[in-house]
């Protein structure tokens, strides 16, 4: 996919493919791993309310299922950061894609950082792009589009992406991405597609549990798209075996694919790319043979996470209850 976007190839590669010293030309970054959402397939290294949550409750080991303590900052963390930004200085000038990812950026230290950054350099071929939760007040919100369009129209960034996590759709969505607000985050999502010089995209994290609610979510999206362009990503959950879709055998979900890809447009080519990823993974879920004993290990890990956050899975999938019961 990303060789089909042009521009971000390192120069050197043109005169020699074999070229191992170039010239980056998309950087990543995770700047730390504070968040305030504590998304069921994430980990402490990502959130540090999973982090909280892991000293809170201690660890937890049983019938596959393992909850550690592993999120242990670096002990040369403010080093590397600054041996970072040392690079930065350097080395910005030739990005052309800069991504920041999370925990939440909204809530790092660092990200303010990164934005006195940009707003005290120039790269006029850089297209800078954030991925985050949207579970950050609308005051912040308005102030930090505010300083980006300020970026965007002094020619510092060439263009700015906002990447917004979202799954699924209503009580589903608030289990699996626990903490967030679904009117809030509408709220948000709402504000953001009416400004039009942004580019704005979808980042979806395809598990069993959100399958059912993808196409009220495609649907939401869809409304907005008949103003204005919106890009569709998604992956599935592999990091927690007992989240991935395929554990439930082959053609458990295919009357919620037939739902999702009626929703999914079709006409242009990201669209197109987006439709064949969402069949290429319907087939690919469909090549497993239903396993219990991930769906024994789901159960377990569900009510785990039901004592620690009061939850009640059972009430939120109710679909799910017939499917664990006879595996226990």
């Amino acid at each position: 996919f990303q060789l089909q976007i042009p521009g971000l190839t390192p120069p050197e590669l043109d005169d020699d493919p074999t070229a191992v010293e170039v010239t980056p030309r998309i950087l990543e970054v995770y700047l730390d791993n504070v968040c305030n959402m504590s998304c069921i397939y994430c980990w402490d290294g990502f959130s540090s309310q999973i982090q909280q949550e892991n000293i809170k409750f201690g660890e937890f080991a049983s019938n596959g299922i393992e909850i550690k303590n592993d999120a242990v900052k670096h002990n040369k963390h403010a080093e590397l950061t600054q041996a970072f930004w040392n690079w930065m200085e350097k080395n910005s000038t030739t990005l052309r894609r800069f991504h920041i990812l999370g925990g939440e950026p909204f809530y790092q230290s660092e990200f303010d950082r990164c934005m006195e950054f940009l707003e005290t350099h120039h790269n006029p071929e850089l297209e800078f792009n954030i991925v985050t939760n949207l579970k950050v007040s609308m005051s912040r919100l308005e102030k930090f589009v505010e300083r980006v369009k300020n970026l965007v129209a002094s020619h510092r960034i060439k263009r700015f992406d906002l990447t917004a996590s979202i799954d699924c759709w209503g009580d589903e969505q608030e289990y699996i991405r626990y903490g967030i607000d679904m009117e809030k985050w509408q709220q948000n999502f709402d504000y953001i597609a009416k400004q039009k010089w942004i580019t704005l995209n979808i980042n979806q994290t395809i598990t069993g549990l959100g399958i059912k609610s993808t196409p009220s979510l495609i649907k939401y999206i869809n409304q907005h798209r008949k103003t204005r362009s919106i890009g569709h990503y998604f992956m599935a959950c592999v990091n927690r075996s007992q989240l991935y879709p395929g554990i439930f055998g082959s053609g458990f979900f295919d009357e919620d694919f037939k739902n999702i890809l009626l929703e999914m447009p079709n006409d242009t080519w990201q669209h197109t790319h987006a439709y064949n990823m969402m069949t290429g993974l319907q087939s690919e879920f469909n090549s497993h043979q239903r396993n219990n004993t991930e769906l024994s290990k789901l159960h377990t890990f569900l009510n785990e996470i039901d004592r620690r956050r009061n939850l009640d899975w059972r009430k939120t999938f109710p679909w799910l209850v017939k499917e664990l019961e006879h595996v226990v």
